[in-house]
This record gives C-alpha cells, sequence and structure tokens, in this order.
C-alpha cells in the first residue's frame, strides 16, 4: 500500500524538484517506509511506499526490463502470483516477489486490457519513456483513490488532494457545487472534490495520454460496470455452498502478506464473517482490534469479544474516551482534506492507530452491506411502495405531523430516528428518496444555512450526480437499483473513502475482501430475494454463517460503526461549536447565516429536534475550510 503521485507537462518541459518534494512530504503517512521519485523532462512519477509484500526487494518506481516503462502503484493484486506464473510461461523474467512487477510486465504483455486480469484493489501509472504515453487505472469499485488535478500544461495526480493543492491554477478555493451537495450527502459525490480544479479519476477506468506539445486532461474509459440482479439465481442450495467457497476465497486470498496482519472486528456481522473465515485458513493465530465506547447504547465492543473467543483469536480492544476523542480530531480534519458527515472517521483512526502497533495491515467487513443487501432501508422500500398508495392527507400530511413531532431519542437507529427519516421525500422517485433518507440538509434547509452570495456560485442540484447515473442504470428492480447506487454512491464516498484515510493516516493497510473481484462478480448477479430471503436484508450471508458464529451476532440488529455523534454534539464538543461558529466568525466568513447555526444548536442542546448528524456535518466542513483552504486549526486541540 502506497501513496503516488505525478506530473505530465508538454514540450517535455521541466518538472520542478521542489513541487514533487511537496507531494511527496503530503503523502508520507500512506508510505513512510521508502520514497521513490523518477522525473525526466516532461513527466515525473513519485512514490511514498508502504511495504507489504516483498518488502525488501519492491521498492518503487519499478522498471521494466529494458528499462523502457516505468511505474508507481499503489494497491494489492491478490492474484498476482497466478498471473505471475502465466507471464513466466510467455517469457518474462522478474527482478522482484512484488505484485507492482507483476502489474508492470502484465502491461507489457497485454496492454491497457491488462486491468481486467487483476483481482484486487489498485490505482497505478505507467510512463512510456519511448512512446510518450502515461496510462492511468483505478480498480472496479474504487477502494484506492486517485486525483487529477489540469493544469495550463499538461496535469498532476495523487492519491490525496492535499498533495495537489499547491499546483491549482489560480489558488485553491472551495468547489461551491461540490459543498452544496455534500451538505445533502454527507460525502463529496465520487467523481467530484471539494476543490474547485480538481476531481477524481473514476473507478473502474483507464486512461492513455499521449505527451507532445501539449498534454491534455485525461479521458477515461471504462473497463468495467457494475450490474446488479441480473442473473437468473440457482437453485438456494447451490448458492449456500457456491458463496460459503467464495467467501473462502477471498478471504484466503486477501491473507497475502510478508508483514504482520491483524482483523478490525466490529461485532457486526460482515466482520465477523472476515473473522470466520480468516481464522479458518489462517495457518497461525490471529488478532482481532475492537473499539469500546462509554456510552452503552453504541457500543457493540461486548459482541466483538464474544465473536474473537469464538474463533480462538487473540483480541485486543482499545476504549475511546473523552480526551481521546477532542485530541484525535484534529488529525482527523487534516487526513480527511475533505469534509464529512459522519462522526466515524474519529473512531475509527484511532482504532487504526491502535492496530498499527501491533500490525501493519488489516481485514475489515466493509462492503458487506453492498455485496450482501445488508442496509434497513432495502426493506423500507417494500413498505414505501405501499406507503405512496396512501390518499395524500395521510402520506403527506397527518402522518408526517405526527412522526415529527416524537420526542428525541439518542439510541443509535432509534425508532424516532427510522420514523422521520422515513417520511422525508416522499414526493420524489424512489432512486432520489433514498438519498433523502440517507443524507442530511434537505435544499429549504441549506437555502436558510447558506449566505446567497454563496448559492450563486452552485451551478447544479443538490442530487444532479444520482439523478445522472439513475438514467444510466440497467436494473429493472428497484432493489437491485438501489444497490447499484450504494455500491456507487455512499459506498465510494462514504465507506471506501473513510477506510482509506483513516487507515492510511495510521500507515495502515486496510483490506476489504468482501469486495473481493471473485466474489461480488458472483453475488452482484443474485437476484434480490436470494439475498434477501423474505424480505430479509442479509438473509443468505446469515443462512451461510449461523452455524459457525453464535446466534447473537447472526440475529442481532444492525447497528454499524455508529459513534454518539448527538450527544457529544451536546456535552464533549459543546464548547468547540461555540468557539467555531460564534457570531464574529461566522459573519466574517460570509459562508454561513449565524441566525440558522444557532437556531439548529439551540434546538439541539434543548431536546427540541435532533441535529447531531446535520450539526456534526456542519463542523466537519467548517473545520476543513479552516484548514485546507485558509491553512489554519481553528479550536482544536
Amino acid at each position: 500500500m502506497c501513496g503516488i503521485f505525478g506530473i505530465i507537462r508538454g514540450a517535455k518541459a521541466p518538472i520542478d524538484r521542489a513541487s514533487l518534494d511537496v507531494m511527496a512530504e503530503r503523502l508520507d503517512h500512506r508510505g513512510p517506509d521508502h520514497r521513490g521519485i523518477f522525473h525526466e523532462p516532461g513527466i515525473a512519477l513519485g512514490n511514498n511506499r508502504l511495504s507489504i509484500i516483498d518488502t525488501e526487494g519492491g521498492n518503487q518506481p519499478i522498471f521494466g526490463s529494458d528499462e523502457n516503462l516505468v511505474i508507481v502503484y499503489n494497491g494489492e493484486v491478490y492474484n498476482h502470483a497466478e498471473i505471475r506464473r502465466d507471464l513466466e510461461a510467455k517469457g518474462h523474467s522478474f527482478r522482484t516477489r512484488s505484485d507492482t512487477e507483476t502489474v508492470l510486465k502484465a502491461f507489457e504483455e497485454f496492454g491497457p486490457d491488462c486491468v481486467t486480469r487483476f483481482n484486487g484493489m489498485f490505482a497505478f501509472a505507467i510512463w512510456d519513456r519511448k512512446a510518450n504515453k502515461l496510462f492511468l487505472a483505478r480498480d472496479r469499485m474504487g477502494i484506492k483513490p486517485l486525483y487529477i488535478c489540469p493544469m495550463e500544461d499538461g496535469f498532476a495526480f495523487a492519491s490525496e488532494a492535499k498533495a495537489l493543492l499547491p499546483l491549482v491554477p489560480g489558488g485553491v478555493q472551495p468547489d461551491w457545487t461540490a459543498v452544496h451537495q455534500f451538505f445533502t450527502l454527507g460525502y463529496v459525490p465520487p467523481l467530484a472534490s471539494p476543490f474547485a480544479g480538481i476531481e477524481k479519476f473514476p473507478a473502474g477506468h483507464t486512461a492513455l495520454i499521449e505527451a507532445g506539445e501539449r498534454v491534455a486532461p485525461p479521458r477515461p474509459v471504462r473497463f468495467w460496470q457494475a450490474e446488479f440482479g441480473t442473473g437468473d439465481g440457482v437453485a438456494a442450495e447451490d448458492t449456500v455452498a457456491k458463496l460459503d467457497s467464495l467467501l473462502e476465497e477471498a478471504v484466503a486470498l486477501e491473507l497475502m502478506s510478508d508483514v504482520p496482519l491483524g482483523i478490525f472486528l466490529s461485532g457486526g456481522l460482515d466482520s465477523s464473517a472476515v473473522a470466520y473465515y480468516a481464522a479458518k485458513r489462517h495457518g497461525k493465530k490471529l488478532t482481532s482490534f475492537a473499539l469500546r465506547f462509554e456510552e452503552q447504547t453504541h457500543d457493540e465492543s461486548a459482541d466483538a469479544r464474544s465473536v474473537a473467543e469464538h474463533l480462538g483469536l487473540e483480541h485486543k480492544e482499545l476504549t475511546l474516551t473523552p480526551e481521546m476523542a477532542l485530541q484525535g480530531l484534529g488529525r482527523v480534519v487534516e487526513a480527511m482534506d475533505e469534509p464529512f458527515g459522519d462522526s466515524t472517521p474519529l473512531p475509527l483512526l484511532m482504532l487504526s492507530e491502535f492496530a498499527r502497533e501491533h500490525v501493519k495491515a488489516v481485514l475489515t467487513g466493509w462492503g458487506g452491506d453492498e455485496a450482501f443487501a445488508g442496509y434497513p432501508t432495502l426493506k423500507a422500500h417494500s413498505a414505501a411502495q405501499i406507503y405512496r398508495r396512501l390518499p395524500k392527507f395521510l402520506s403527506h400530511g397527518l402522518i408526517p405531523a405526527v412522526v415529527n413531532r416524537l420526542p428525541v431519542s439518542d439510541r443509535y437507529l432509534s425508532f424516532e430516528f427510522k420514523a422521520k427519516r422515513f417520511v422525508r421525500g416522499v414526493e420524489l422517485p424512489p432512486e432520489l428518496q433514498h438519498f433523502m433518507w440517507m443524507g442530511y440538509f434537505d435544499d429549504t434547509g441549506k437555502n436558510r444555512l447558506f449566505h446567497p452570495d454563496i448559492l450563486d456560485q452552485v451551478n447544479a442540484s443538490s442530487l444532479a450526480p444520482v439523478e445522472t447515473a439513475v438514467a444510466g442504470l440497467s436494473e429493472t428492480d428497484l432493489i437491485s437499483r438501489i444497490m447499484h447506487l450504494d455500491a456507487e454512491f455512499f459506498l465510494q464516498g462514504n465507506g471506501l473513502f473513510q477506510a482509506d484515510r483513516m487507515s492510511m493516516a495510521a500507515s495502515l493497510e486496510a483490506r476489504v475482501p468482501l469486495l473481493n473481484n471473485n466474489l461480488m462478480d458472483f453475488t452482484m448477479k443474485l437476484p434480490s430475494r436470494a439475498l434477501m430471503p423474505g424480505g430479509e436484508p442479509k438473509g443468505l450471508l446469515k443462512r451461510i454463517l449461523a452455524p459457525h458464529l453464535p446466534d447473537t451476532i447472526i440475529n442481532k440488529p444492525k447497528k454499524g460503526f455508529g459513534p454518539p455523534s448527538s450527544t457529544w454534539v451536546r456535552g464533549l464538543f459543546a464548547d468547540l461549536f461555540d468557539d467555531v461558529f460564534s457570531e464574529t466568525r461566522v459573519q466574517e466568513a460570509g459562508i454561513f447565516n449565524h441566525g440558522e447555526i444557532h437556531r439548529l444548536i439551540g434546538e439541539h442542546r434543548t431536546r427540541r429536534a435532533d441535529h447531531g448528524r446535520n450539526l456534526w456535518a456542519l463542523l466537519s466542513f467548517q473545520l476543513w475550510h479552516d484548514r485546507h483552504i485558509h491553512g489554519v486549526s481553528m479550536g482544536i486541540n
């Protein structure tokens, strides 16, 4: 696992070495083991390496056999040994044991189509010195990040946006359209960034760029497209047996490592599934890592502990104290370099730093909800279809009025929270209502929140990226369409984004075996009725794991890795809110209306409403803006 970066310029113009050093320094946390830079007129490639495979021989950049091709690479290709044997049979020889060199030799042999052979997570760049061409690629699901910054005479790329900020033409400014969409979604849409002039290279795409007198920005070409529920399905018993085998194979593949490796164990079904198969296949004792919250309503550490004991894992547990949360917020803001509505990155960074004291890589359960239809919203969509047939005076009037008067609860995913979510966006198509259920501010709330001068700079609707995606969906049944959208937006923009940023901030590699190619190729084709027998989210996965895990894990209600952010807003971080959103600061910034922020905070503290999620998103944005736009850390320890 690594951080990569590079610059390509037209007419073989020289590249400032100082710019490369700054980019490398801003990615040091992603790869503290080695830094390597290749540069010649018109091109520079760099890599900060976290050594996992072939720790002694895999330093980058790596050159091809005739020194013509050169690669910088971030990721893991889990089937690289199989690909290497095929390449050796074709006459290729290798100087290292690293998967980086396997990727390079595969490009030598197969060209851009090499990516279709890789089972793993990756973002990489290959420079052809003779042909003056640069090849870029990013993995199918967007597990590994890649950002692009067009410049006047070329472009730059990097694993994180912060490495590109010094190169942005005209200086660093917010992209107010992306920010406006963030306040709806709770994350920046997958193709955008919060910085004007920086965008994300799309997942499942490659690009081949010719370097001449001028260098055009990349024109990505899709090499893979997700399609959910398109198969005919097979007999239930055959499905269970096949999926059990694929799960075991996926976890076994992703146990590949030359360094100590552990497991993030939350006490939920997904991480417990990964732990079961890892314990079954690994030849030596594994270590699991879990987090304990002092707030009992959000703590699942007892469940994680019971799974570890059941499987015979060496279990290590970290208690997240208020002092740790206060001291960690500044590190989170620095590492994220994007505003983020969910408060989970804070405990996730604490857990990653704790695990890094013992291992360099961990298996995780991320992606299980998208792969196995685990979100409660999928079941809610069935109820919503009935709800929409009610008379409007009920569905749009009486029922929402009653629901919105329910008393505020601090319980995680309480009935009050779910009921108030359910009645949101009832007038929208179900695909768009889904994002209102999952989201934060609606347009009315944002119109009250933002200063008119900021709203004037927004040039697309809040759900414009979703509407574009919906128009291109091939799936016909609603659940499959929702699963596709969740994978394209929520998984990439929320789950995988925070997993990469927080683990790499601690120089820890996080793997996601439930998104392994072979496994996803099978689960994506299954009809929703097979994944959710009887309408039960994740019902198929529960059936597979029932003989192997405690009943308390199989049958527990879904909770997720959720810290008590609503409580934090009222108590632990109350002084920070008062400082950051003082009337003087808000008016000087000219972004928000102070009266609206004052109202939200007041209603939340007096429990007249639960604005915890929205207020945390607001704080996250303001701290991001202070740090990454103005270069200062305001009010953080």
